[in-house]
């Protein structure tokens, strides 16, 4: 399970943001990955899967290609049982370093040749932001323009989690409440390590009813089941399109049990 937040504002004030993303990723403990880097040969940032066989994919990552900022993540649709003959873990990648956009990339994929999933891929210039978000489950692409306050799941966008909708209104909370930088990455940081349970979840329930005590927070932790949230990811642009890329990961081998994370911060600029 993953969770995303996001930001967008094209006509920001002096000293606001275009771009804020807020995003959880969940998986297993043992599955290896490398941290947040930013590639000298594409620019582009973000960790890297680096479980065997599936080397190089990315759950979420940045791309400084000007005149464009890039964005895409890729949650799983939970509960859905599609046939697969390609990998999804390319696809955020694969996205960041084409120079198709948003509604081009999505036109081209064959989606019915993955698992389920949402791919949520952003272009924010000087100008404008638009977000992109397309899903194969069902086939469909969903566009939102300008000033917006956005949050993805791993459900279909009808029926989001309801950890979902109650983050999305904290979230924004943050966003109109905080004063300065430190104020807005401490308050982000601290969404994503909450672990309120939002229930009841109907949808929850029919998608993972095994394990619906444990996913309905939006921070994550079934450490008996090698299992949870291990990385935090929290990107901001400003009004003059610095880009800042804060992520919190636990370190490997993790000790769920007493867990020990790293924070890497890359800074750069369209």
């Amino acid at each position: 399970m993953c969770i995303l937040f996001i930001y967008t504002n094209p006509s920001p004030p002096q000293g606001g943001y275009r771009l804020v993303v807020a995003s959880n990723r969940d998986e297993f403990y043992k599955r290896p990955a490398k941290g947040a880097f930013k590639c000298a040969d594409t620019d582009i940032i973000g960790g890297r899967d680096m479980e065997p066989g599936r080397e190089g994919g990315m759950w979420l990552g940045l791309s400084l290609k000007p005149p464009v900022i890039k964005f895409a993540t890729l949650l799983n649709v939970t509960g859905e049982k599609k046939p697969a003959t390609l990998g999804r873990g390319p696809l955020v990648f694969d996205y960041l370093k084409t120079d198709q956009t948003a509604a081009e990339y999505a036109s081209n994929l064959q989606g019915g040749k993955y698992s389920a999933f949402n791919l949520v891929m952003m272009e924010v210039t000087k100008d404008e932001s638009c977000t992109y978000h397309h899903s194969n489950s069902p086939q469909a692409t969903y566009d939102y323009v300008g000033r917006q306050v956005l949050a993805f799941g791993n459900s279909t966008p009808d029926a989001p989690f309801t950890k979902v909708t109650n983050g999305k209104a904290k979230f924004e909370k943050i966003i109109n409440e905080s004063t300065g930088r430190d104020e807005l990455v401490d308050k982000l940081v601290g969404l994503l390590k909450c672990e309120d349970l939002h229930l009841p979840d109907p949808e929850l329930q029919r998608r993972a009813p095994g394990g619906i005590n444990f996913l309905s927070s939006i921070y994550v932790n079934m450490k008996d089941g090698g299992y949870g949230t291990r990385t935090h990811s929290v990107v901001l642009v400003d009004d003059k399109c610095n880009v800042e890329f804060i992520e919190h990961t636990m370190r490997e081998p993790i000790d769920s049990m007493d867990p020990k994370w790293d924070v890497t911060t890359i800074k750069s600029q369209l």
